[in-house]
């Protein structure tokens, strides 16, 4: 696992394109004994909570490399987030950061009542958001009101044509490196336990899937959108011709990220 925890130190001490929106407030805060912090706008709609699941593998990944993203998020949505400061692999394998994120939820859905609670998650964020939406089926919690996935990682096997068809084209993600990440975060549990897409989903929130034609992911999106669709008829794909791998953490402002911000401020205001 030394590669997974070099990943991480590098991946910390990137260099980031942009600057934090200067008129979102960050406070740090306990929510049920997982560290998490909250993203505030000027303006934030009343009775409106995001939940946010940062991606990095399940092992990467920070307010330091997703904070400045999601603060341009709290403002564009009008809503106050709470970025989930969820367990990291492999030192917490799963399912350490899924129960962190449950935990979170919970909380929020059983001191909150009357809110709109939604969950948007990029990458392994994605990934945790379908896997704890199966989990909350299981015992019965109430579902959010809608879900946002961002280039979601949901096969952890990665067994998807498009992880060899586009490997020239995605120059952030590999087919190695996906498969190191997914062995960390499933520790004893074989992968088809742990990966989303083998999740039991009955039910499922209104949701907007997007994605980047250059991915190795892509089909993760396609295929998942293809499944789902038939559980929820408020589901949405949008495919963004000639973006990468999460696109609007690489460049928030450039016309991609504005179009999908705007996107996803339209499906959750809808």
């Amino acid at each position: 696992m030394e590669y997974v925890l070099q990943s991480r130190e590098s991946y910390e001490h990137k260099p980031h394109p942009y600057d934090n929106e200067p008129t979102v407030t960050i406070m740090q805060a306990m929510i049920a004994g997982v560290n998490c912090y909250w993203f505030t706008p000027e303006d934030p709609t009343r009775d409106r909570i995001i939940i946010y699941l940062h991606g990095g593998g399940f092992a990467m990944g920070s307010i330091r490399t997703h904070g400045r993203m999601v603060s341009h998020f709290a403002k564009k949505l009008h809503a106050k987030v709470l970025f989930v400061d969820y367990a990291l692999a492999p030192e917490n394998p799963y399912p350490a950061g899924l129960n962190d994120v449950l935990t979170v939820y919970r909380e929020l859905a059983s001191h909150r009542p009357g809110y709109q609670i939604d969950l948007i998650g990029d990458s392994a964020g994605g990934s945790l958001v379908v896997s704890a939406i199966g989990e909350m089926l299981k015992i019965s919690l109430p579902l959010p009101d809608a879900v946002v996935l961002i280039s979601p990682w949901i096969d952890l096997e990665c067994k998807n044509p498009s992880i060899e068809e586009n490997a020239q084209l995605d120059h952030y993600v590999n087919k190695d490196m996906l498969q190191m990440f997914a062995l960390a975060y499933t520790g004893e549990f074989p992968l088809e336990v742990s990966s989303p897409g083998n999740a039991v989903l009955t039910q499922f929130p209104p949701v907007l899937i997007m994605v980047g034609t250059n991915e190795i992911l892509l089909d993760d999106s396609k295929h998942f959108y293809n499944d789902i669709k038939a559980v929820q008829s408020r589901s949405k794909l949008s495919i963004y011709d000639d973006q990468p791998h999460l696109w609007l953490k690489k460049d928030i402002h450039k016309a991609a990220s504005r179009r999908a911000l705007a996107e996803i401020a339209d499906f959750i205001r809808a």
